[in-house]
């Protein structure tokens, strides 16, 4: 099930991504140093886990989860946060909107994980 929303989040987003290498690799080393790649069950179960029209929202539960086990500090900073050097945080929006057009294909076709 996971592999679905890696393919649609690789072609919307990784696509875009400015981390990205000419021959598909992030920029950051291998795709598994990317961090929405590393994190992508905590990053999937949080948009299937909210349900608000607030970005917000989403991205509160992003900082509570998947931040706090990434690179943030004791001050709850991550000198990353809004840059292109995390590509989940900054293309959060996106990841949003990709992760939820999956939810509702599979709604469409009665997708049962």
């Amino acid at each position: 099930m996971i592999n679905r929303y890696r393919q649609a989040l690789m072609r919307n987003v990784c696509m875009k991504c400015l981390e990205r290498t000419g021959q598909a690799v992030c920029g950051g080393g291998t795709t598994e140093d990317c961090t929405l790649m590393r994190f992508l069950p905590e990053v999937v179960s949080i948009v299937q886990n909210i349900n608000s029209a607030s970005m917000h929202d989403y991205v509160h539960e992003l900082h509570n989860v998947v931040c706090v086990s990434c690179r943030e500090n004791d001050d709850g900073n991550c000198t990353l946060r809004g840059t292109t050097e995390c590509p989940l945080d900054f293309y959060f929006p996106m990841i949003v909107e990709t992760i939820k057009e999956v939810q509702a294909q599979e709604a469409r076709v009665g997708f049962i994980p």
